[in-house]
């Protein structure tokens, strides 16, 4: 028996394949805001070959729909042309065929419960934070893990930031930067994005498009944090990794107070990191002086949270899918 997951995100879409235990996740970009119209011949290249497709989606608030309904019902439809009877997330943790769906806002944003689902069958209960591309998720689960039903909720409640290793422009982190002992104001421009601050910082995987299209190496993203300051390279090079780090900084300083709000509220000792950014998450849960556990040392493609909870999920829908039947 072979069972397909897909986290279906405005840039990137999640994958993993599971055939009779044996699992491969991969990532895949896909820019709804310039690609809508290609979903289907995107999904077809994924050459998915399954006995069940379970999919989660957050595309949807991608703004080249006009609503969420709207993204969710396009992305569900899309999928059910290509795949035979997928099975979608809806927002009270259940799998249901496109037939079966009156409400698309249900399908919204529903990705963090499969995570969830996941963490309770393997953790009973705790706190998890998912540092992605993108955003940041603190989800609460297990025995008395209060639920909130929409990202506006959860972003009033710290449960969700923006803010990611990868796309979070850093005119939104920061209004300023140290040069030469001083702040100096930061264009507000889409200049630099986070993935420049980490490539020369950490040399991190530079998954996703350039703010205007060109290279990924160092030096295209010394040249574009340069450009935050209206400033070439060299008037700006002895000052970069200064730059970088109070960006970091900053960043991290927001993860932190929203983990501190969360962890009070809901009592804990020990926080799960994971995600691509599961360094930033390990970070913060340490800053706050909490026990961390990085959840990729405990299951393969732990940053592919939401596909392993949709796996479970079909696995205990189907009880005899383990066993081939």
């Amino acid at each position: 028996m072979k069972i397909a997951a897909l986290d279906i995100g405005g840039a990137n879409t999640k994958v993993l394949n599971w055939d009779e235990g044996k699992s491969e996740s991969q990532l895949e970009y896909f820019p709804f805001w310039t690609e809508k119209h290609q979903f289907k011949e995107f999904l077809s290249r994924l050459d998915l070959s399954a006995d069940f497709i379970a999919v989660t989606m957050t595309a949807e608030l991608c703004d080249t729909f006009s609503s969420k309904a709207e993204g969710a019902r396009y992305i569900a439809g899309c999928c059910d042309e290509v795949f035979e009877s997928p099975f979608f997330l809806t927002s009270t943790s259940s799998l249901s065929t496109l037939d079966d769906i009156n409400d698309f806002n249900t399908l919204a944003a529903t990705n963090w419960l499969a995570s969830k689902y996941y963490l309770e069958k393997r953790f009973k209960s705790g706190l998890l934070i998912d540092v992605g591309s993108t955003t940041t998720d603190i989800i609460p689960f297990g025995d008395g893990a209060s639920g909130f039903a929409s990202d506006f909720e959860r972003l009033k409640s710290f449960r969700l930031l923006y803010t990611g290793l990868l796309r979070t422009p850093i005119n939104t982190i920061v209004s300023a930067v140290p040069v030469n002992g001083g702040l100096v104001p930061i264009a507000s421009e889409y200049f630099a994005i986070t993935a420049d601050v980490y490539n020369i910082l950490w040399g991190v995987d530079y998954a996703c498009d350039t703010p205007e299209g060109a290279g990924k190496t160092l030096g295209d993203s010394i040249r574009r944090v340069a450009r935050l300051l209206c400033a070439e390279p060299d008037e700006v090079k002895r000052e970069v990794i200064g730059i970088c780090e109070y960006i970091h900084d900053a960043q991290l300083e927001s993860i932190v107070a929203a983990l501190e709000n969360v962890s009070e509220e809901v009592g804990c000792d020990s926080v799960v990191a994971a995600g691509i950014g599961r360094r930033l998450a390990i970070e913060a849960v340490e800053k706050i002086g909490l026990d961390v556990l990085d959840l990729e040392t405990q299951v393969d493609s732990a940053w592919n949270l939401p596909c392993l909870g949709l796996l479970e999920m079909v696995i205990d829908r189907w009880g005899d899918v383990k066993n081939g039947g």
